[in-house]
């Protein structure tokens, strides 16, 4: 990481932690009950109230996937950032991360990004447990690429 990424996720901090701590937080819930979760979203709107996002395709009878969510999903934040005035977004799926020197692991992602160009994404690895809740590792984090792109001039 440099410096210019520093100083960005340190005056971002509270706005990290107010869209990512619920997304995480219902991540785990579903995981607890359902042993699994579709791509959900959070919107964190210039006055500080987070919305909660989620998606579904049209005439969905409950038998959704993850690739059929996830662009929808991204489209409607993109579209709730607009109408809401938001600063900051996130996006919560059930991944396959590796962290350097270590074997992969199915983790919460939270891809957060802001109004004032950070992007970045938040892993919390996790163990399913049979009959119990998942064991959660320690949450870390990874540059990365806006995927949501909420802030992103129309002329692009």
């Amino acid at each position: 990481m440099n410096i210019e990424f520093d100083a960005l996720y340190a005056s971002t901090q509270p706005d990290l932690e107010a869209v990512s701590g619920p997304l995480f937080d219902f991540s785990a819930l579903c995981l607890k009950k359902r042993g699994n979760f579709l791509p959900h979203g959070a919107l964190l709107k210039k006055d500080g109230q987070l919305v909660l996002v989620s998606a579904a395709p049209n005439g969905a009878d409950g038998h959704s996937t993850s690739v059929e969510v996830l662009p929808l999903l991204h489209d409607g934040l993109r579209q709730r950032a607009r109408e809401l005035g938001a600063r900051a977004i996130g996006v919560a799926e059930n991944v396959t991360a590796t962290r350097e020197g270590q074997a992969p692991a199915t983790a919460i992602k939270v891809l957060f990004e802001h109004e004032n160009g950070l992007t970045v994404a938040l892993y919390l690895p996790f163990k399913k447990r049979f009959l119990r809740a998942p064991e959660l590792g320690e949450i870390f984090a990874a540059s990365a690429e806006a995927e949501v792109r909420a802030w992103a001039s129309s002329a692009a």
